[in-house]
């Protein structure tokens, strides 16, 4: 993508990534001024909106859009204006939580993304590829999620925000947000570098991980319900759900084996590090989803808040942002021993706080008490994040 939104996107990626630490440092000491949930919002916010949304933003406007040189005028107004939707939700969370002012500028990004959308939707008109195919439907799963943020001002209105219908509505957002939208976002941008390879899929293998996929994504929704109603009918459509979705990583499997070692052969040794990583972190997301199946598992899962957290940072950090980062050094960057280094330092980051939020999870759930230290080491390994990101902001030229 174009140097200056990279360079945009890492630093909302660093700001996240500060405003995550300071939420660990609550844990340790008491901070003045400092209202938690309001930071909690800026810092999920920034990271999905900012990093995340923009990330993808600029990397689905390089590989899908025709002619992207002419037609880089719009995106980059638009692009611009959804970073000042998003430098506004930073700038109002930690004072006044959800508000007028967070929640204009929250109302404004989504308008930006409904922009975005009909952008290049009509640029990928007449595109039949399978990749065009996965981006339409990671669109319309963008749009559908909102559906979702839409429901939430008339329910408190209802005087319904405490009730199961509220949390169903943040569920729905957030479910078909990441699900949805950014995880086949990054499909269709995996299966676009596939087809520019010259590699060409068979088609009927194609067509059966598609409807696993679609089918599956939508069926898992139904764990989000089970925290709220835990009613047998409910764990039986998840468990339905997360078996299509094993069987939608065996078909991927499957049906990239045979071309591997071609495909492997044009990464350079960062970009398939990278790759390899949020694979793996897939893998651990699907198989971890497919044990929820379980109902004593899926209660676990549902109310031990480390394994809530650490399995939305696996997906942001583990299998999104390695992928962006991967596609981009693919494409623009030249490796140096800082980028290197920061690559190593924000991945040493991530491993270890997973490692330590599911571990934590496990011994609560086997009633072992805490980790000795366990706050420090994870506010610990936690600062290396910012480092790492710091360190790679800082060589990107504009």
């Amino acid at each position: 993508m174009p140097t200056s939104w990279f360079k945009i996107a890492l630093g909302n990626f660093f700001i996240a990534a500060l405003l995550g630490l300071t939420l660990r440092f609550a844990f340790i000491q008491e901070i003045p001024f400092f209202t938690f949930k309001n930071i909690l919002h800026a810092h999920s916010h920034v990271a999905m909106l900012g990093w995340l949304y923009l990330g993808l933003f600029g990397l689905l406007f390089v590989h899908f859009v025709p002619n992207a040189v002419a037609r880089q005028k719009s995106y980059t107004r638009l692009f611009w204006l959804t970073q000042f939707s998003v430098l506004g939700m930073l700038f109002s969370f930690p004072f006044q939580g959800y508000g007028p002012v967070s929640i204009a500028f929250s109302t404004l990004h989504i308008f930006c993304a409904y922009a975005f959308t009909r952008l290049i939707w009509r640029d990928l008109h007449g595109d039949a590829r399978f990749s065009a195919r996965l981006l339409r439907t990671s669109l319309f799963f963008m749009v559908l999620s909102t559906f979702g943020v839409w429901a939430m001002g008339p329910l408190m209105a209802l005087g319904l925000k405490h009730t199961i219908w509220y949390h169903l509505a943040v569920q729905f957002f957030l479910h078909f947000q990441f699900n949805g939208w950014f995880v086949i976002a990054v499909l269709a941008l995996f299966f676009r570098w596939v087809e520019q390879q010259q590699v060409v899929l068979p088609l009927p293998q194609l067509k059966w991980f598609y409807r696993l996929l679609i089918s599956s994504t939508v069926l898992t929704f139904a764990l989000a319900v089970a925290w709220s109603e835990p009613h047998p009918l409910v764990f039986a459509v998840n468990s339905i759900g997360v078996g299509l979705q094993f069987a939608t990583l065996g078909v991927f499997y499957r049906t990239l084996l045979p071309w591997w070692l071609q495909l492997k052969s044009k990464l350079n040794r960062v970009n398939y590090i990278l790759w390899r990583l949020a694979w793996i972190s897939f893998c651990i997301k699907v198989l971890a989803q497919t044990a929820v199946a379980l109902p004593m598992v899926a209660e676990m899962a549902y109310t031990i808040r480390n394994y809530i957290i650490g399995f939305i940072h696996l997906i942001m950090l583990g299998i999104l942002s390695f992928f962006i980062l991967g596609m981009q050094w693919q494409q623009t960057i030249r490796m140096d021993q800082q980028r290197k280094l920061g690559l190593i330092i924000l991945s040493t980051g991530i491993l270890l706080s997973e490692c330590l939020l599911f571990l934590q999870g496990t011994m609560f759930w086997a009633g072992l008490g805490f980790i000795p230290g366990y706050y420090y080491l994870l506010f610990g390994v936690s600062g290396l994040m910012p480092i790492g990101v710091l360190m790679l902001w800082l060589k990107v030229k504009v």
